[in-house]
C-alpha cells in the first residue's frame, strides 16, 4: 500500500485509515457526518493525493488530447478546465477527467483507480511530440471545500480567487512554493483543489487545521459526492457503460475526433434501454451498490443523507421508469422497498 506525504500527519489525528485504490487513506477523523455538515455549512479539507495529475506538454499535446476525449479540447482556453470523459473503441467509459490549459501546457485531473489503466493507454495512442509528466512523487493534492472555503483560502494561504471563477486554474506562490490551483472540487459546495510541491505540503494543511478547517475523510467525501449527484467511477461509470447513458451526454462533441466516436455514433442508432436517475427510498433503508431494480436496472450508490435525513442513491433504471415522480422498487436485504425517482442533485 502506498502512503500520501500526510500519512503522518493523518496517524497524529488518529484518523481511521483503509486501503483505497492502492493507498492508505483516512475514512474519517471523528465522524463521517461531523465532517459531511463541516463542508455544507463551513470549511473542511481533503487529502485526495492518490488522485492522478498529469501534465501534458510538446507541440502534438492538444492534438493528442482530442484524440483521446470526448469532450471538445479547444475549450480550455488559457485558465480554463474542462470536464471529459476518456472512452475505449467500443465508447465505454475508460475514466472521467478533468482537463485544464497553463499557457503551453494541459493538467489533467485522473480517478486513482484508473492510472495506470490509463497510462497503457496513452501509450498506446501517443505521439513523439507529447510529453507526459506525473506528478505522484513530487507533489500532493488538497481540495478546500464549503461556503467558507474562498474566504479561507485568503485569509490562511493568501490566494486570491475574485479573478477566478469556477472551472478556472492556474499559478499560485503559497509559502515560496508554485502551486497549482483550480476552482474545481467533488461535494457540491465552492472551493478550490491544490496541487502542492511536497515540500510545503504539511505547513499547509498545518496552517489549514491551525485556522479552524475541519480534517475530512472519503467517508464524507463519498456522501456528499451522492447528495451532490455526482458519479463515482466503478459505480456510475464503467467501462461497460457509455457517456450517452448517463447525466452527461452534453460532455460528447462529435464534432470533434476521438477514440470511440464511431461506436457512440452507432449507439445513438440503438440507444441503451438503461438510462441514470436520482432515486429517494420511502423508509431509511439505504441502496446500496449493486442492489436490483425490481423493475429492471440497478442501484450504483446510496447512502443516508446527512443533511437531509433521507435514503438516497442513483441508479440506471429502464426508460419507461425513468420520469421524475416514477415508483421503482429496490430489492434490500431480500425485500422489495419502494422509491422515487427524483431530480439530481440532491440538494440545491
Amino acid at each position: 500500500m502506498k502512503k500520501t506525504f500526510l500519512y503522518d500527519q493523518h496517524k497524529k489525528l488518529h484518523a481511521k485509515m483503509i486501503d483505497f485504490a492502492g493507498y492508505q487513506l483516512p475514512v474519517w477523523f471523528n465522524s463521517i457526518k461531523e465532517e459531511h455538515l463541516a463542508v455544507r455549512q463551513k470549511v473542511g479539507v481533503f487529502d485526495i493525493s492518490h488522485m492522478g495529475v498529469l501534465i501534458f506538454s510538446g507541440s502534438g499535446a492538444s492534438d493528442f488530447l482530442q484524440s483521446i476525449s470526448c469532450n471538445d479540447i479547444q475549450k480550455t482556453i488559457p485558465d480554463k478546465m474542462i470536464y471529459s470523459m476518456v472512452l475505449n473503441e467500443m465508447g465505454g467509459v475508460l475514466d472521467d477527467i478533468m482537463v485544464g490549459r497553463l499557457q503551453d501546457q494541459y493538467v489533467m485531473v485522473v480517478n486513482s483507480s484508473n492510472k495506470e489503466k490509463l497510462h497503457r493507454w496513452f501509450q498506446q495512442h501517443q505521439s513523439e511530440n507529447v510529453t507526459i509528466q506525473d506528478l505522484e512523487r513530487s507533489h500532493g493534492f488538497l481540495a478546500l471545500q464549503g461556503p467558507l472555503a474562498i474566504q479561507t483560502a485568503f485569509n490562511v494561504l493568501d490566494i486570491n480567487c475574485e479573478k477566478h471563477p469556477r472551472f478556472s486554474v492556474w499559478e499560485q506562490s503559497v509559502f515560496g512554493e508554485t502551486l497549482l490551483v483550480m476552482r474545481t472540487g467533488y461535494t457540491g459546495e465552492d472551493g478550490i483543489e491544490m496541487v502542492i510541491p511536497k515540500a510545503v505540503l504539511p505547513k499547509i494543511w498545518q496552517s489549514l487545521l491551525a485556522s479552524g478547517v475541519t480534517p475530512c475523510g472519503l467517508g464524507a467525501r463519498d456522501t456528499l459526492r451522492i447528495e451532490a449527484g455526482l458519479p463515482l467511477y466503478g459505480q456510475e461509470l464503467t467501462e461497460n457503460i457509455h457517456p450517452l447513458m448517463t447525466r452527461y451526454k452534453w460532455v460528447v462533441k462529435f464534432d470533434t475526433l476521438f477514440h470511440g466516436k464511431e461506436s457512440l455514433q452507432a449507439i445513438q442508432q440503438s440507444p441503451s434501454d438503461l438510462v441514470a436517475v436520482g432515486i429517494e427510498m420511502d423508509k431509511k433503508q439505504i441502496p446500496r451498490p449493486q442492489c436490483r431494480i425490481v423493475e429492471g436496472g440497478y442501484v450504483t450508490s446510496g447512502t443516508l443523507s446527512p443533511l437531509l435525513d433521507k435514503a438516497i442513491g442513483m441508479a440506471y433504471v429502464k426508460v419507461p421508469f425513468a420520469d421524475l415522480g416514477s415508483s421503482v422498487h429496490v430489492e434490500i436485504r431480500g425485500q422489495s422497498c419502494l422509491a422515487m425517482v427524483v431530480a439530481l442533485p440532491f440538494i440545491p
